[in-house]
């Protein structure tokens, strides 16, 4: 695909409050999988009281959004249905762009495409949709470019790899004595490693490295950058 030939997708802006989109967003995914939307659907799906989510609905029902009658179901105005699209498009795309180009966890990326999806104009959610598009397109022809960028947004400093993680050392940062204590120890560009286990708090975090068992301090894990590996 040219980037002449990338789609444009239009990411209208809304004046709904960040809380009113989310009622709005969440019946619209609702509606894709359940016959019928009810209260309790929203109040589940969005961890919130019952009693919010009727005096929510009351609401959008007022402009014009949704109709609701109290204790029925609720579906979408042909205004509230536009809306309701608008949003779920915007985090689609982010979430996508969080875990297909910053190589984030899915579960993470949503969390953060709930609170950015809110905050950005259209126009920058059609320039990330179309860079978005550009990547893929650009990975699929296994450009070098896109495929250097893939590898330095795999990185990551080791504090950030989970239990049962393997990675490959990328660089050490920092300097003196701190550096070459970590290179004493086997921590040098180009090593293996796994994390083993964390400690209950999370600090410090035992690994294996060079066929030994190390424990190592959350703090000083953050200075080595490493190359998370797929098994």
């Amino acid at each position: 695909m040219e980037s002449s030939e990338i789609i444009n997708h239009t990411f209208e802006d809304t004046t709904l409050s960040p809380n009113m989109q989310d009622y709005v967003e969440m019946i619209e995914v609702l509606s894709r999988t359940k016959k019928v939307v009810r209260v309790k659907d929203i109040a589940k799906n969005l961890n919130i009281k019952m009693p919010s989510v009727t005096s929510a609905l009351q609401k959008l029902e007022e402009m014009g959004l949704i109709i609701y009658e109290r204790y029925g179901y609720i579906e979408l105005t042909e205004k509230g249905k536009k809306i309701g699209v608008n949003v779920y498009d915007r985090h689609t795309c982010l979430s996508e762009l969080f875990t297909t180009v910053f190589k984030m966890e899915k579960k993470r990326a949503e969390e953060v495409a709930c609170r950015v999806e809110h905050q950005l104009t259209s126009e920058a959610c059609r320039q990330l949709y179309k860079f978005l598009e550009f990547y893929k397109s650009e990975k699929e022809k296994n450009e070098i470019w896109a495929e250097r960028l893939n590898n330095i947004l795999e990185e990551r400093p080791l504090s950030e790899l989970r239990q049962g993680d393997s990675a490959k050392i990328v660089h050490i940062e920092g300097s003196g004595p701190f550096k070459k204590r970590l290179g004493e120890m086997g921590f040098r560009k180009g090593e293996l490693l796994k994390v083993l286990k964390y400690a209950p708090l999370k600090d410090p975090l035992e690994l294996r490295i060079k066929e030994y068992n190390l424990s190592l301090r959350v703090e000083e894990a953050k200075e080595i950058i490493v190359k998370p590996l797929s098994i």
